[in-house]
C-alpha cells in the first residue's frame, strides 16, 4: 500500500528549538494510511522497537558498542558469561 502524496498534505511537523520534531499534526485519514503501511512492513507483535524508549535503549547499546564495552562468549565459557549477566 502507497500513502497517497496529497494526504500528507494536512500534516504539519512542529520543531523545537533544536530543529528535532517535537509534534506532528494531521488528520485522522492520514494517520490511518501511514498505519497501514507499518502493519504491512513490520508484524505488529514488533513494533515496539518503532517507540522511542526502544529507540533510546538501541542507541545506548550502539554506544556501548562503539565505546569498547562488550564482552565477547565463546560456547566453551558461556556458563561464565551468563554468570556475568547475572552479577
Amino acid at each position: 500500500m502507497a500513502i497517497n502524496p496529497a494526504a500528507l498534505d494536512d500534516a504539519k511537523i512542529y520543531c523545537d528549538r533544536d530543529g528535532q520534531a517535537s509534534e506532528v499534526l494531521m488528520s485522522y485519514a492520514t494517520f490511518r494510511q501511514i498505519e497501514a503501511i507499518f502493519d504491512e512492513v513490520m508484524p505488529h507483535e514488533q513494533q515496539y522497537a518503532l517507540s522511542e524508549s526502544w529507540q533510546a535503549r538501541i542507541r545506548e547499546g550502539e554506544a556501548d558498542i562503539k565505546a569498547g564495552r562488550t564482552r565477547t562468549a565463546a560456547s566453551e565459557n558461556l556458563d561464565a558469561a551468563l554468570e556475568w549477566l547475572d552479577e
